[in-house]
């Protein structure tokens, strides 16, 4: 029989059976109290008991939704919220204990095989192991993390990669110039969007369309001309992930022009934008043209005005040249001195 009781806001579970001692295990919630006293009773009537698979014994998918529950908030993108739907429908069903870098492995043939790419695979890992990180350092669960590394290298050798192919698409001043008389001179009737505006400051401040329609008038510094990004992304770290930077060349006179009417300076929908450019780019036939291109553009403009690395790291966010030089589209023939 499994008793339970609430105490200090945690739930304790209890499992009595005759012929086993009586074991006890404390969880953040009563669902997961419940499942893991659910699954240690199967386990003993199954006669497959043994005292170190006892957190072992929880489905994958009742981590998944106490990490959802707990965690999911604005700094929960809709990426992560549908892979970790789509790893619970895949893999819930199978206990903690043995998702093993084999089992894992698994996992990604299966995802593989339905069409998905290596990027997007790496970050059904990536969000998983958060899960499981989260359970065995949080939660004080006997989760292992460390499968989905054990995972990544049987990848390779499976011949599965995880990197995406580098664009170095730029768009060339024709393009520009068509896409700016498209919109010179107008604005969206129904939303006010100021579309030249926000290419041409994409371009200047380098940043993603979702930094760009985040910055608020609080965060910006006139005197020293530059604005702070909250939660800038970053790989491991994008919670607290506040940043700095500078508002180069015309970057700072277009936020200074936009109406004070909202907290954001472009209080716009990111998906919006992605969208208009895409559709403008399609009338005006231009092909593979994306709105994050522009970011590479003016990534790419700092380096040619002579800046530094460590300088062009301050305006994208990059911390590494190994990240930065991706986005870096410069040509052999550029370094040649007149």
């Amino acid at each position: 029989m499994a008793y339970f009781r609430k105490r200090n806001g945690n739930w304790s579970a209890t499992v009595e059976r005759t012929g086993h001692k009586p074991l006890s295990k404390t969880f953040p919630t009563k669902t997961l109290a419940q499942e893991w006293a659910r699954s240690i009773e199967q386990s003993i009537d199954a006669v497959k008991f043994s005292d170190d698979r006892v957190g072992g014994a929880i489905p994958f998918r009742v981590l998944v939704d106490q990490y959802v529950e707990e965690f999911d908030n604005e700094s929960f993108g809709r990426t992560k919220g549908n892979s970790l739907k789509m790893t619970k429908a895949k893999i819930g069903g199978v206990n903690v204990g043995d998702l093993t870098g084999d089992r894992w492995l698994e996992f990604v043939k299966g995802r593989t095989a339905e069409g998905a790419g290596g990027v997007t695979v790496s970050l059904d890992l990536t969000y998983a192991k958060q899960v499981l990180t989260t359970a065995k350092y949080l939660w004080k669960m006997p989760t292992k993390p460390e499968a989905i590394d054990e995972c990544r290298v049987l990848m390779k050798y499976a011949g599965i990669k995880t990197r995406s192919k580098h664009r170095d698409r730029r768009p060339t001043e024709v393009e520009l110039k068509k896409i700016y008389d498209r919109f010179e001179g107008t604005r969206d009737t129904v939303i006010s969007i100021p579309h030249n505006d926000i290419i041409q400051f994409a371009i200047a401040s380098c940043m993603r369309q979702e930094e760009i329609t985040r910055i608020r008038w609080d965060d910006l510094n006139e005197k020293d001309k530059t604005v702070f990004i909250r939660d800038r992304k970053d790989p491991e770290e994008k919670i607290g992930n506040d940043q700095e930077v500078p508002l180069l060349g015309e970057a700072f006179d277009i936020v200074m022009r936009q109406p004070r009417k909202d907290d954001c300076i472009f209080p716009y929908k990111s998906r919006s934008i992605s969208s208009w450019f895409t559709r403008s780019c399609t009338e005006l036939k231009i092909k593979d043209l994306r709105f994050h291109d522009l970011r590479h553009e003016g990534i790419s403009r700092l380096f040619e005005q002579g800046y530094r690395i460590e300088q062009v790291a301050l305006v994208s966010g990059h911390k590494s040249w190994e990240n930065l030089k991706r986005y870096t589209q410069l040509k052999a023939k550029d370094l040649h001195r007149d």
